[in-house]
C-alpha cells in the first residue's frame, strides 16, 4: 500500500487499538512505515534498534494514551538535546545501574553549577563598583580653587556689646544677687543672639525668645562680630595685591556670620524657594558660572573665570591673607580663650559648615596651607545601576528642596532643617528655608541642639538596621555621596609670627599706629603639586561578565549554550504543540474511517 492509503493507521504493540479497525490492514501500513525509517537510518549509519526506538517514539506520540505521549515526548527530547549526559538519561534498553551513574553525575553538576552561580549573582548585586585610579592624572587648573570660608573666633566685640558682663550680671540676678539689675528688652534680645553661637557650656541658662525673625539675628551678628577692615588687612591673589572686600563675602554659617573666597553666590547655590534676603548680602555683575561638579570648566572659559582658578601649585599661584584682630575686642567667655580663626576649605557649590571641619589659625602665627585635591568621578556605565547599588547620585538623579546643587553635605543640611522644623517647629537661623519657616531664638536653643544628635543617633541605627555588604544602608535622609565630588585635603605648618618686632623697626610702615593693640596672623593657601590622581568609579562587574561567567560555567559542568535553552523552549512549545495537533488530526481520522467501516 501507498503511503497515501485511505486506511487508518494502527500503533504498534502494546497499544490501545480502536474498535472495529481493520487489523491485518493497519499492521501491513506500519510496517511499510516501520521499513522507510529503517531505510533512512541506515543511509544515516545508525543501527537497526535504534531505528526501531525512534519508529516507537513516533508511533507512541501518534497514537499513544497520554501518559505513553508525553513518555514518547521525553524521549525524543532526550534523543536530540545537546545538553550533555542528557541523552544517557533516556535511552532505552540502557542497565539501571548505568542510569543511576547518569542521574548522579547529571545532578552533581547541576548543583555545583547552581551554587556557583549564585557565588556569581551575589558578586554581581553586591560588588558591581569598583574605585580605582584614573588612566591619567589631572592639572590643577582643571578644577577650582577651593572656596575659603574664614571665620572670626571673636563673635561679640567688647566694644559693641560686653557679652561677658551680661552673662554674668543674668546669672547673679537669676541667683538673687542684691544690687544686680535685670537685663533690658534690648539686652535681652542682644544676649539672646549671640549666645546661640557660642560654646554648648553656657547654653546651661534658658533665657530669651522662642523665635526671631531671621533677618533680626543675622543683622545683630554682622553689627557685632569684629569690623571688617580690621580683620582683613592685606590680601593677594596669585601674587597679586588685591582689595579684601573685593574678593570677601559675607555668608551666614552656623558658627555666625563669616565671610567667604571663591564660593557661588546664594542665588545660584539656593533654588528660588530657599532665596530669602537673610541670605543675600551682595549683587554681582558677573556672568553666570561656567562650572559645574560634573562637568568641569567650559571650554570657552578662560583664565579669569569664576570660581577661581590657578595655574600652578605654590604659594605665589594661591591665596595669601594678612589677618587682624583688637585685643580690647576679645571675649574669653563666649567661645573661651582661644583667639584667632577658623578657615574651612570646600567645594564652591556647597554651603560651608564650619563646625564640621576646619583649620584653626592662631594670632601671632604664620600658616601655611597646602592642598591637594581629592576628586571621585563615575563612569557613564554605571549610570544605569541604581543608586544604591553604586552607593552615589548623579546631579539629575536626586533634586532637593532648596539646594540648586546636589552634594551630601547639603543634602545633609537640608535634611537637618526639616528634622528640626519637625521636632521643634522652629530651624536656627543659618538653616536652609522658605519665608514662612519660624527662625528659633535662644529658648528654642537647647531643642534644635537636641534635634542634631537625635537625627544623627537615628541615622546610625536606620543604616546599621539595613547595611548590606559594601552597600550603605537606607535611612530617612538617604544622602549618599555626590557621583563626582571634590574634597580638599591639607598640609599645614606653622611658626611664629613676630610682627611688632618687624613693624617697630620698619619706620616706613604707615599703619603702625592703626595697627596697635593688634594681634596678627598671616595664612597662605596654595595647591601643593601641579597635577594629581583621580578616583573613578567604575563597574566591576558588569552585566556582559555576570552573562559571560554564567555562561561558563553552564558550558563547563553541563555543556549548555544559548542554542540548548532554545531547543529546551522550542521542546515545551512549538514542539509540543505540533505533536498533540498531530494527535488531535490522527484520532480524527481513525474514529472517521471507524465510522465509516460501521
Amino acid at each position: 500500500m501507498s503511503s497515501d492509503s485511505t486506511q487508518p493507521q494502527t500503533p504498534i504493540n502494546e497499544l490501545a487499538v480502536p474498535p472495529k479497525v481493520n487489523l491485518g490492514t493497519l499492521t501491513t501500513s506500519n510496517q511499510w512505515k516501520r521499513a522507510a525509517l529503517m531505510a533512512k537510518s541506515a543511509s544515516a549509519c545508525r543501527d537497526s534498534d535504534e531505528s526501531e526506538d525512534e519508529v516507537d517514539t513516533k508511533q507512541q506520540i501518534k497514537y499513544g494514551s497520554g501518559f505513553q505521549a508525553a513518555k514518547a515526548i521525553i524521549h525524543e527530547y532526550c534523543d536530540y538535546s545537546t545538553i550533555h549526559g542528557i541523552r544517557y538519561l533516556g535511552e532505552k534498553k540502557r542497565p539501571w545501574l548505568e542510569r543511576l551513574f547518569w542521574v548522579s553525575v547529571f545532578l552533581l553538576s547541576i548543583c555545583t553549577c547552581f551554587k556557583l552561580t549564585l557565588n556569581i549573582w551575589d558578586k554581581w548585586t553586591n560588588n558591581p563598583v569598583i574605585v580605582s585610579f584614573a588612566e591619567k592624572s589631572t592639572p590643577v587648573w582643571q578644577i577650582p580653587f577651593p572656596a575659603v570660608t574664614v571665620c572670626a573666633e571673636t563673635k561679640s566685640r567688647q566694644r559693641a556689646f560686653n557679652f561677658t558682663d551680661i552673662y554674668w550680671q543674668l546669672r547673679d540676678h537669676r541667683n538673687n544677687v542684691s544690687g544686680v539689675a535685670p537685663l533690658t528688652e534690648e539686652e535681652k534680645a542682644t544676649y539672646g543672639t549671640v549666645t546661640q553661637v557660642c560654646d554648648a557650656p553656657l547654653h546651661d541658662i534658658e533665657y530669651g525668645f522662642k523665635t526671631r525673625k531671621g533677618i533680626e539675628i543675622i543683622d545683630k551678628l554682622s553689627e557685632l562680630a569684629p569690623l571688617f577692615e580690621e580683620t582683613y588687612l592685606d590680601c593677594k591673589w596669585r601674587n597679586a595685591p588685591v582689595k579684601c572686600k573685593d574678593i570677601f563675602h559675607k555668608y551666614v554659617t552656623e558658627d555666625g556670620v563669616c565671610y567667604s573666597f571663591n564660593s557661588l553666590n546664594p542665588a545660584e547655590i539656593f533654588r528660588a524657594e530657599g532665596i530669602i534676603p537673610d541670605f543675600i548680602f551682595r549683587e554681582e555683575n558677573r556672568v553666570a558660572t561656567q562650572w559645574s561638579v560634573e562637568k568641569g570648566y567650559s571650554p570657552t572659559a578662560d583664565t579669569e573665570t569664576y570660581p577661581n582658578r590657578v595655574l600652578g601649585p605654590g604659594a605665589k599661584a594661591g591665596l595669601y591673607l594678612f589677618m587682624g584682630g583688637m585685643e580690647l575686642d576679645f571675649d574669653d567667655m563666649c567661645r573661651g580663650p582661644v583667639q584667632g580663626f577658623k578657615i574651612l576649605l570646600h567645594t564652591p557649590g556647597e554651603v560651608a559648615q564650619v563646625t564640621r571641619q576646619y583649620f584653626r589659625i592662631p594670632f601671632d602665627q604664620e600658616v601655611l596651607i597646602s592642598v591637594r585635591p581629592k576628586i571621585i568621578t563615575t563612569s557613564d556605565g554605571l549610570k544605569h545601576y541604581e543608586p544604591h547599588r553604586r552607593q552615589c547620585y548623579f546631579q539629575e538623579e536626586r533634586d532637593l528642596r532648596y539646594f540648586n546643587i546636589y552634594s551630601q553635605t547639603n543634602c545633609e543640611l537640608e535634611c537637618l532643617a526639616n528634622f528640626t522644623l519637625t521636632k521643634c517647629g522652629c530651624v536656627k537661623f543659618s538653616m536652609p528655608r522658605n519665608m514662612n519657616m519660624p527662625v528659633c531664638g535662644a529658648g528654642n536653643l537647647k531643642c534644635y541642639n537636641d534635634a542634631e544628635d537625635e537625627l544623627l543617633l537615628k541615622e546610625f541605627e536606620q543604616g546599621m538596621a539595613t547595611e548590606g555588604e559594601n552597600v550603605r544602608g537606607q535611612t530617612d535622609c538617604n544622602c549618599l555621596p555626590s557621583c563626582t565630588s571634590i574634597a580638599y585635603e591639607a598640609e599645614i605648618s606653622q611658626a611664629d609670627f613676630d610682627y611688632k618686632t618687624v613693624a617697630s623697626k620698619d619706620k616706613s610702615d604707615k599703619d603702625q599706629k592703626q595697627r596697635e593693640g593688634m594681634k596678627m596672623s598671616r595664612v597662605s593657601i596654595f595647591f601643593k603639586e601641579a597635577q594629581f590622581l583621580t578616583s573613578r568609579r567604575s563597574e566591576l562587574y558588569g552585566t556582559t561578565d555576570f552573562l559571560a561567567n554564567c555562561g561558563g560555567l553552564l558550558g563547563l559542568f553541563m555543556g549548555v549554550s544559548t542554542l540548548s535553552i532554545v531547543e529546551l523552549v522550542y521542546f515545551c512549545t512549538v514542539r509540543l504543540i505540533s505533536n498533540l495537533r498531530m494527535r488531535r488530526k490522527t484520532r480524527k481520522e481513525l474514529i472517521l474511517a471507524a465510522s465509516k467501516e460501521a
